[in-house]
């Protein structure tokens, strides 16, 4: 116990005379803000992105994965867990709508990635367009 004490009260002191110590870090640190106001912020350039990618993808995800999880978890045997639990969920569908849910997730990553190198897709009532400017 009297080790203890001893260890409190000299992390105290130490703590206590820590400031005394620093010497000018008081004003060193208002120097230092001072100069970071004066200088010119540098940004990075500001990288857009693809709406219609990344809400395309985000539907295309959430809708995957309801299907793939209510298909993997649902299943008809009742409440509780028995034997043949694999054989009662519906693995085509689960694993149709995890399919789904990957392919909306690479979908959100390329809108919001590579907007300027993505594809423009139009959505009109003939049907869908997709266009893609290459250039060398």
């Amino acid at each position: 116990m009297r080790i203890l004490r001893t260890g409190i009260v000299a992390l105290l002191v130490i703590g206590l005379a820590a400031p005394a110590m620093a010497g000018d870090l008081a004003s060193s640190i208002a120097n230092a803000a001072n100069a970071a106001a004066q200088q010119p912020e540098e940004r990075a350039p500001q990288r857009g992105y693809s709406k219609p990618l990344v809400w395309g993808g985000s539907a295309l995800f959430v809708g995957g994965m309801a299907v793939g999880l209510v298909a993997f978890i649902n299943n008809q045997n009742g409440s509780y867990a028995e034997f043949g639990e694999a054989n009662a969920v519906n693995k085509k569908l689960g694993a149709a709508g995890l399919m789904t849910a990957f392919a909306g997730g690479t979908m959100i990553f390329l809108g919001s990635h590579r907007a300027k190198r993505s594809p423009s897709i139009t959505v009109g009532a003939g049907g869908v367009k997709v266009s893609k400017h290459v250039s060398w």
